[in-house]
């Protein structure tokens, strides 16, 4: 379990500069790091569809907009959405689902039973719940977006985009692997090579278990 003086505390040690003690330190490492922290944050959760900060819920129907023309009912999104993951009419999400449009800021369907998966983004402000391979991604990328200003060294910038890269494979990678049986679809070359459907004679694809997941397999 870490804090945000934990990530702060190893972003410095990616730009091999002195420690700090509080967030509040006199030093222009917590002043650069306070500027581009909720931006890295964001950036960081925008990179994947981590398991710890997914929910999943019914959308309550909104009785007050107007469905968008050609749809029946309207849906509001939950006050911490931050990205979808999934849109379906079942609550086991195994179905493949279209029927449904994003607009004006809700979401519009044919359907009056409307199920979301999606990233929280109140898991941006609990640094606590974060995986221990995810906030070190996070600290490697502050410290990368904070090197031009803390640092005169593009050779340390260049290792630390390396770096960056490869705490978010690796943090993808044990996310992954906490993840039930998951239907991957069929990709882009597959579903032509079969006439619009995978191998098997059905498009919903297969199932794997545990590691990292990557959709459409078999697009080139």
């Amino acid at each position: 379990m870490a804090d945000k003086l934990q990530v702060w505390k190893q972003a410095l040690v990616h730009l091999q500069k002195e420690t700090i003690t509080t967030l509040t330190d006199d030093v222009p490492a917590v002043y650069t790091f306070g500027a581009a922290w909720d931006g890295v944050v964001e950036e960081a959760f925008n990179a994947g569809d981590w398991n710890f900060a997914k929910l999943s819920v019914a959308l309550s129907l909104n009785n007050t907009e107007t469905p968008a023309v050609g749809w029946s009912y309207v849906f509001d999104y939950p006050d911490d959405w931050m990205r979808t993951v999934a849109i379906n009419s079942s609550p086991d999400f195994r179905t493949r689902f279209y029927d449904y449009v994003d607009e004006n800021g809700f979401l519009h369907a044919n359907t009056n039973l409307l199920y979301l998966r999606y990233i929280s983004r109140d898991k941006m402000d609990d640094v606590a719940s974060w995986p221990t391979m995810f906030w070190r991604y996070v600290a490697a990328k502050l410290a990368y977006d904070a090197c031009g200003r803390l640092t005169s060294g593009d050779t340390l910038e260049d290792k630390l985009e390396k770096r960056v890269d490869k705490a978010l494979r690796q943090a993808k990678s044990v996310d992954a692997r906490n993840e039930n049986n998951k239907v991957l679809n069929p990709g882009s070359w597959l579903m032509s090579r079969y006439g619009g459907y995978g191998p098997c004679g059905r498009n919903d694809g297969g199932t794997l278990v545990g590691g990292e997941v990557t959709f459409q397999e078999g697009d080139v």
